[in-house]
């Protein structure tokens, strides 16, 4: 029987992010000290974590989903921790996630309870953690997937790649970064300041400062822009003392310009819409209080096995001209 070891998280949730727990899970030969420089060398963990309805970032809509985007967030928290205390990767080294990628079973597993402000959801994350690109016994990368479970119902399977990066490297990068965008100030790009935000019903939100895409919105053949703008009075995860836009944000943008794009594309009831899956490519760092556009392009409207309409779109958040990251997700309306 395999053994399991409980593990504090290195750092707390984002604000209103709920309570986490991270067990290790030893495999059944380990305790007898079995294994040798052959063997795998993959670790188990198990991750639990509320899916509050109180946050700010995640869960500010009319409460019929969790988003699927506080399973990202919740191994990203994880990453570095794990990397430095069962991997031996220096405590220096910075944890970046560049690939993620997050897919439902079923989208009615996601369906957000009506008692869940009195008894909030639990997230489980079966996770596998595999090495790569080992030197001297400590790998620069670690690969992660996933098998996700909603109050011990399967939902989803997902999958992320994290890059550990030595302090030179990562201030480099940093530094290449900020260039780019302070060069990208005075080019023209064609970008134009924000407008109107959109209705909080059209992006899945129901107060208007939830609300990051401003217009105008023009949709043509199939495609829609829309400017990104952070209001100055959200809470902002971890991410944002390093000085760039973090993670969560940046999931939230896409998934607020998917849902407007694909909404305005195919007649989809907004409100009754989500996400069926999220495959995300971090491209680079995008740097706050500059401008940044999202881009989608909405394909075709098709059927799940259940006979809900759903539609592919893909995005790509910009800045100065330059791609911060690329996604593909698919909205499914759950009438």
């Amino acid at each position: 029987m395999d053994g399991m070891s409980h593990s504090a998280l290195a750092d707390p949730p984002a604000p209103g992010g709920g309570t986490r727990s991270l067990v290790h899970r030893q495999r059944s030969w380990e305790p007898f000290g079995l294994s040798d420089a052959t063997a795998d060398h993959r670790q188990e963990f198990v991750l639990t974590g509320e899916l509050t309805t109180g946050h700010p970032l995640v869960a500010a809509g009319p409460h019929r989903f969790h988003d699927l985007q506080t399973a990202v967030e919740m191994v990203r928290e994880t990453g570095e921790f794990i990397g430095q205390t069962h991997f031996s990767v220096p405590a220096n080294r910075t944890a970046v996630f560049y690939r993620v990628a997050v897919a439902t079973r079923d989208v009615s597993a996601w369906r957000a309870s009506t008692d869940a402000r009195e008894r909030p959801a639990l997230l489980t994350s079966e996770l596998r953690v595999r090495p790569d690109k080992v030197i001297d016994g400590v790998p620069r990368s670690l690969r992660f997937s996933t098998l996700l479970s909603i109050d011990d119902v399967p939902c989803g399977s997902g999958s992320a790649d994290v890059v550990f990066l030595p302090p030179v490297v990562h201030r480099n990068h940093r530094v290449l970064s900020l260039a780019t965008a302070l060069t990208a100030l005075t080019a023209p790009t064609g970008e134009s300041g924000a407008g109107r935000p959109a209705d909080p019903a059209d992006v899945g939100r129901s107060h208007p400062e939830t609300v990051l895409v401003h217009g105008p919105f023009d949709l043509t053949h199939g495609r829609l822009s829309a400017t990104v703008r952070i209001p100055d009075s959200w809470p902002l995860p971890d991410g944002a003392a390093e000085g760039h836009v973090p993670a969560l944000v940046q999931l939230e943008a896409l998934r607020q310009t998917a849902l407007l794009a694909a909404g305005r594309m195919h007649q989809l009831a907004t409100d009754r819409c989500t996400l069926g899956s999220l495959k995300v490519h971090f491209r680079g760092y995008a740097e706050p209080d500059m401008a940044m556009r999202c881009a989608a392009v909405v394909g075709l409207c098709g059927r799940d096995a259940e006979g809900r309409r759903l539609s592919p779109v893909t995005l790509t958040l910009a800045q100065g001209g330059r791609a911060v990251l690329e996604a593909v997700v698919t909205v499914v309306e759950d009438l």
